[in-house]
């Protein structure tokens, strides 16, 4: 059997999640690479930075976007998406403080300040995280700068700009360093300005406008050539976001956080831990401008969420013999949150007089254990057994209503709150999650994956503790009351409907199957292709049943839905691929990528689960010849037909979209990237940008418009 040295075994642990995972993203300054089989190729689409970082995902086979707010899209792995995806920021969990979700982990983090970025599906190691379903994201920043020699001070960084016409988006980054060999110094800020953008027939789609800005200092001490000690502290605000698939906007967002970590060698183990905490002040009201239509009787319905997260990872890996090594580490996660509706100015519609308590207290403590050991049996043949144990307890404090139910129109709400006051709160689950996978290297140019998986998820505070609308006497006449407001109010679906939670849902247990067959040359770096189904039964699926419908006002006929358990699969299939077209010194290097993708969701007793994205495809040829790099992409999306007609999704029809673009280096220090988007200014309806309540009544459930033509350009100076 093959002797494997150590720093062999924290690669093959590094591996771990190889098996039946998606790949890997570099991102390199302001321009983002693929990895599509070990082999660095420039994205496929042209984002010349962003503050959106999910959206910089969408070229990666099994992942699509929902489109939310300018910088809050949401990244969706095999059809699910949100908090059943576990995303990583340097070791921290962050959750979103909003009962839209306005503010998901992905938008306090911007491309430029990003290193690497690893995508996994379902089959996801338990020393990935717990307490997800979909697929993990892990993020990590720029490694700290250190001089190599003694005495030496180096100095670091770039500066960056950007500019997008179809939107007039206008945005900078800077990023620099001081360092001698032990004491490093970082500082990173980035701003983006964004205005309403148009559609392909040139219609302006309003409330998309949005404005951001985000700085990160970090001080990072190297205690030896092993261990590295490191203090990052982020500050972010968003001055205002707008969201025209939801009833709100996002007028406020600040943030402070800090994380300690750790990276180093102690004796044959390794160990990478970290300490964090953030702090979360949001602010939702309307963008009165851009709902001009639609903000009587009140403009002004102030909303506020206030949150503190703070925890810990500690992750170590120690080989067990020549060939095998062990992963195990613990984590803990504690998050405290406070959501609650002042009363507006005038009362109106019964909104006051007391300030409406949405969430009081809220509480949700995860602490998990796992052990992995990974295993070379030989040259060709490697497994990943892992397991993993999460305790998942939640309370939350009693409510109120605006009101006291006297000559209202929103009687329901000391009903609702008595009702709910009356329960125990209390949640404690006990969760257990299994992953195995195996790879065998059949040949040189074949390679052969299968993997299982057992993940376990708990329901956020939302889901859970959302009360309004939910525990009246009379369920079905409550739902049915004029307004409903309250309800609407829950939803980071974008579907236009109202949702209670359900004190009584149980944990989401996923069992993944998936295998993974891949061809490529000996060396994998001139072509390859890879082929990934998969299928998932979810037991437990959180989902909705329907109450009934608003009567009156602007929610007429929307759906009032309250989340339930049920039982759901999720199935489909990855296929994507690149190979060398020519490489020579006449004409530089050519390389024609594509991949294509398909995912059905249904109940177990009929039905097509929200936001399943249609069949699409991207192909992209890219030529990279000295000072320049040339590409095209095009991307088709069919038709989407298996909706979920519970919360009335809408269809959208299939559509096709050309980019082009180009960059040149002008020295090793200064580069430039230009591109066309939607080069032929098609009109399209986003098949996941849920429904459009700004610029359409909610009761149409019109799909929300995506972006027309635009001239990008993005420069990137580095000293």
């Amino acid at each position: 059997m093959k002797k494997i040295s150590l720093l062999s075994l924290a690669a093959i642990a590094a591996l771990a999640s190889e098996p039946v995972t998606i790949q890997k993203i570099t991102v390199e300054a302001a321009a983002p690479k693929t990895d599509i089989t070990a082999n660095e190729l420039t994205t496929s689409k042209s984002k010349t930075m962003t503050g959106d970082t999910a959206s910089i995902l969408a070229d990666i086979p099994g992942v699509s976007i929902y489109q939310t707010g300018g910088s809050a899209s949401l990244p969706v792995i095999h059809g699910m998406a949100d908090d059943r995806v576990k995303i990583d920021i340097d070791g921290m969990t962050i959750t979103s403080a909003c009962p839209n979700h306005m503010n998901p982990a992905l938008s306090y983090i911007d491309t430029s300040k990003i290193e690497s970025i690893d995508v996994m599906a379902g089959i996801t190691p338990v020393s990935a995280g717990g307490d997800s379903i979909g697929g993990t994201i892990v993020i990590k920043s720029k490694d700290p700068l250190f001089a190599k020699n003694s005495g030496e001070v180096v100095i670091s960084g770039d500066v960056s700009g950007f500019y997008r016409s179809n939107s007039q988006t206008r945005g900078a980054s800077v990023n620099t360093s001081v360092a001698n060999d032990k004491i490093s110094v970082n500082y990173s800020g980035f701003a983006e300005k964004s205005e309403n953008y148009k559609n392909g027939d040139g219609k302006i789609v309003k409330d998309t406008l949005y404005q951001q800005q985000n700085q990160s200092a970090t001080i990072a001490y190297k205690v030896s050539t092993d261990d590295t000690v490191a203090l990052k502290v982020t500050k972010t605000n968003a001055d205002f976001i707008g969201f025209p698939n939801q009833y709100m906007d996002m007028l406020g967002n600040e943030s402070t956080s800090g994380n300690l970590s750790y990276k180093g060698k102690v004796g044959k183990l390794l160990i990478d831990a970290n300490l964090y905490r953030q702090d979360t002040d949001h602010y939702m009201n309307k963008i009165v401008s851009e709902r001009a239509t639609l903000i009587n009787p009140n403009p002004n319905m102030p909303m506020y969420t206030e949150a503190q997260e703070t925890g810990f990872n500690i992750k170590a890996i120690v080989p067990l013999s020549s060939t095998q090594t062990l992963k195990f580490g613990t984590d803990y996660d504690r998050y405290r949150l406070n959501d609650y509706w002042p009363s507006p100015t005038g009362t109106l519609g019964g909104m006051g007089p007391n300030t409406f308590l949405n969430i009081n207290n809220g509480e949700r403590d995860r602490i998990g254990i796992y052990a992995e050991e990974i295993s070379q049996w030989s040259e060709k043949l490697s497994s990943v057994l892992g397991i993993r144990y999460d305790r998942v307890m939640m309370n939350t404090g009693g409510v109120v209503g605006y009101n006291d139910g006297i000559g209202t129109t929103m009687d329901n709400d000391p009903i609702d709150a008595a009702g709910f006051n009356a329960l125990d709160h209390k949640k404690i689950d006990n969760n257990f999650d299994l992953t195995a996978t195996t790879k065998y290297e059949y040949t040189n140019t074949t390679d052969m994956e299968l993997g299982f998986a057992r993940k376990t998820r708990s329901p956020n505070i939302y889901e859970r503790y959302a009360w309004a609308g939910g525990y009246g006497s009379n369920l079905t006449a409550m739902a049915s009351s004029p307004i409903r407001m309250d309800m609407a109010m829950i939803n980071w679906f974008g579907d236009a409907n109202g949702y209670v939670g359900n004190l009584e849902l149980k944990p989401e247990v996923a069992n993944t199957i998936s295998a993974t067959l891949s061809l490529h040359d000996n060396l994998g770096k001139e072509r390859g292709l890879k082929l990934t189904p998969y299928y998932t039964k979810v037991h437990d699926y959180i989902d909705v049943t329907n109450l009934g419908s608003a009567t009156t006002g602007m929610f007429t006929n929307i759906q009032l839905l309250k989340f339930v358990n049920t039982d759901a699969h999720l199935f489909g299939a990855d296929l994507s691929g690149f190979t060398t077209l020519w490489n020579n010194s006449d004409n530089g290097k050519g390389i024609i990528k594509g991949s294509l993708s398909y995912t059905r969701g249904f109940r177990d007793n009929g039905g097509s689960l929200y936001h399943m994205m249609p069949l699409h495809a991207k192909v992209s040829l890219d030529r990279v010849s000295g000072a320049w790099n040339n590409g095209i992409d095009i991307e088709t999306v069919g038709a989407k037909e298996s909706v979920d007609t519970i919360r009335k999704e809408p269809m959208t029809p299939g559509y096709a979209l050309v980019d082009l673009r180009t960059g040149y280096a002008w020295t090793k220090q200064l580069n430039m990237d230009l591109s066309v988007t939607n080069l032929f200014n098609h009109a399209y309806e986003l098949p996941l940008g849920g429904v459009d309540v700004v610029n359409n009544l909610a009761s149409s459930y019109t799909p929300l418009q995506g972006m027309g033509r635009s001239f990008n350009i993005g420069m990137n100076y580095k000293f």
